[in-house]
């Protein structure tokens, strides 16, 4: 049976009568118009995250879209409803991306064109799910949902922001569940509930016997179904938030710099500029000290230092530096290089002996190996009286702002970034989920949007060495590309889950906000206000739990996702199957 066969004979009746009669469903009764569903769906999800985190609607913003699975009509006015939905959720939701440059508004348009089609394509894995192979929606919708937030995870690598289960992260009995399944088992929810009250307005609800109107077996079913989920997902939550048992760990000076993200990319254009951030970065780390006791950790932005931070292998030849530093200039020489090192070095070391407290420094490093020359967006951890470092080199690069995917290639897509004069992003990946340690602590390092990433943090747990977690997550970020925008916002909501995932707290230090600390249960304990300069001092609260999902990582998302790839099979080998015998031939 294909879908137009299963469509014409299903069921339409919200009363089942005892006797013949026309069956009248509730959505016969309204005028059908997909463009319209899938436009309500788009503005009320994007209703549903920041900036105006109406939270609740998240949890019917997605039935008019789900609707549109078991609606009859033609199919291309259903799926253009649904590309329409999509386009227009993510339209306003990605809108913070044309703040970037003059010209980011092509990537922004271009980015939402790009994710509006998530959208049609899961209604046609619904509508195969539903029709041909007769799932329940509410257990084909919500599989199917996580599936594809799964693959937009790791696709091109990866934009996991706006999950359904992100709208709901000031809802902290709801998202505990996240140290199981992450922040994908609060959107299965989610879209559980979505998939429910499409069944409940859209198949038969009752029936007619001698006691009365009663409410069909199969929906009392979908009822408990649902009662057990939402039951079972808040009693977890209060057990876990229970179970929290805090003890104070390091104190933290996060440093929230206001630098406008013109000054740091016209920094090669004015000398004077380096200068002025460098100041006023040392005056802020000058003033998280000014009080006792003195932090045992300040916390610098993203790249915040303006200089760079040079490191040379004494094994590599001058031969090797002089090849090596003309791929970042003509005009640099190896001497010139090596005394830049030692001035640099000079000024770090000393700021930090100044303060007399150990520093997590944003920089851009070169490092020069005999072998290999490498440019990393690192943080870099320099403590009083000590002339070594540790280092730890982002490993999860953003596409178009730190390297262009493609562009020997292809390269017209320098268009899409916000680089201009011949300047070329060319960082390099890191490579090592190591941890630095501060004393008797051990931090795990994210940079920029790396604690919106889970996959990338939970490594720093799943392949921690020896049997000890890291203590806590620090990251440090430069959200000033995005003027205070709504980016801002949801930056914060999605970092919230990974301190759940692993239960660990997050320390952030951003450059123009929001600098906050989060426990490990997600609450957000303290933050500085967006677009303001200052110094937000925290004490860190340990916490001794170990959260599922560091070990068990994304199981809910990869078994979504093998649904979602064998559908396809499934239902050409069911369409076979059911396809009426041929006639033998003459």
């Amino acid at each position: 049976m294909g879908e137009k066969d299963f469509m014409m004979n299903a069921p339409k009746a919200d009363v089942e009568t005892t006797g013949p009669g026309p069956r009248i469903s509730l959505t016969d009764r309204v005028s059908r118009h997909p463009v319209i569903a899938g436009i309500t769906s788009g503005l009320f999800l994007w209703s549903a995250f920041p900036p105006i985190e109406w939270s609740w609607l998240a949890w019917i913003a997605l039935a008019p879209l789900f609707q549109l699975v078991v609606e009859r009509g033609p199919r291309l006015r259903l799926y253009l409803g649904a590309w329409v939905g999509g386009l227009v959720f993510w339209t306003l939701s990605l809108q913070w991306v044309r703040l970037t440059d003059a010209t980011a508004w092509v990537a922004w348009l271009a980015m939402a064109f790009a994710f509006s089609f998530w959208w049609p394509g899961f209604l046609a894995l619904a509508r195969l799910a539903v029709l041909r192979l007769r799932l329940p929606l509410m257990l084909a919708a919500p599989i199917l949902w996580v599936g594809l937030e799964h693959v937009r995870a790791h696709l091109l690598s990866g934009f996991p922001w706006y999950y359904l289960g992100h709208s709901q992260y000031r809802s902290l009995h709801l998202i505990q569940i996240a140290d199981v399944a992450g922040a994908l088992g609060v959107s299965f929810l989610i879209a559980l509930v979505n998939a429910w009250i499409v069944d409940l307005l859209s198949l038969p609800l009752l029936y007619k016997s001698a006691a009365g109107a009663r409410l069909r077996p199969k929906q009392v079913a979908r009822l408990w179904v649902l009662g057990a989920c939402l039951g079972g997902t808040i009693l977890y939550g209060a057990y876990r938030l229970s179970t929290a048992d805090f003890r104070d760990g390091p104190r933290l000076a996060l440093i929230q710099s206001n630098i406008e993200q013109k000054y740091k990319n016209d920094s090669e254009k004015n000398d004077a500029y380096p200068f002025q951030i460098r100041e006023k970065l040392r005056a802020l780390a000058t003033r998280a000290t000014a009080r006792e006791p003195k932090p045992d950790l300040i916390v610098w932005p993203e790249t915040s230092y303006p200089y760079g931070f040079i490191a040379i292998d004494p094994a590599t030849s001058v031969d090797t530096l002089k090849q090596q530093v003309r791929m970042i200039s003509e005009n640099i020489t190896p001497e010139f290089w090596r005394e830049k090192q030692k001035d640099i070095a000079e000024d770090v070391y000393g700021m930090t002996d100044a303060v007399a407290a150990p520093m997590l420094v944003g920089s851009i490093v070169y490092n020069h190996k005999p072998d290999s020359f490498n440019k990393y967006n690192s943080a870099i951890l320099v403590e009083p009286q000590s002339r070594t470092v540790q280092m730890y080199n982002k490993i999860h690069l953003v596409p178009f702002g730190e390297y262009i995917p493609f562009l020997e290639r292809m390269p017209w897509l320098m268009f899409f970034t916000p680089y201009r004069n011949g300047y070329v992003p060319t960082l390099n990946f890191g490579d090592a989920y190591n941890l630095l340690n501060l004393g008797a602590y051990r931090i795990a390092v994210g940079i920029c949007f790396e604690d919106t990433v889970p996959h990338l943090t939970r490594r720093f747990f799943s392949d921690a060495p020896g049997d000890r977690q890291p203590d806590l997550l620090v990251d440090l970020s430069n959200d000033g590309w995005f003027h205070g925008s709504a980016e801002l916002d949801m930056h914060l909501a999605v970092s919230v889950f990974r301190t759940i995932e692993n239960r660990v707290p997050l320390a952030r230090a951003v450059n123009t906000g929001i600098s906050a600390l989060i426990d490990g249960n997600g609450r957000i304990l303290q933050t500085l206000p967006r677009l303001t300069e200052g110094v937000l001092q925290v004490t860190v609260p340990l916490d001794g739990r170990v959260g599922m999902y560091s070990s068990l990582g994304d199981w809910l998302g990869l078994s979504c996702l093998a649904v979602c790839i064998g559908l396809a099979p499934v239902g050409a080998i069911y369409k076979r199957r059911t396809k009426p015998n041929a006639a033998p031939a003459a």
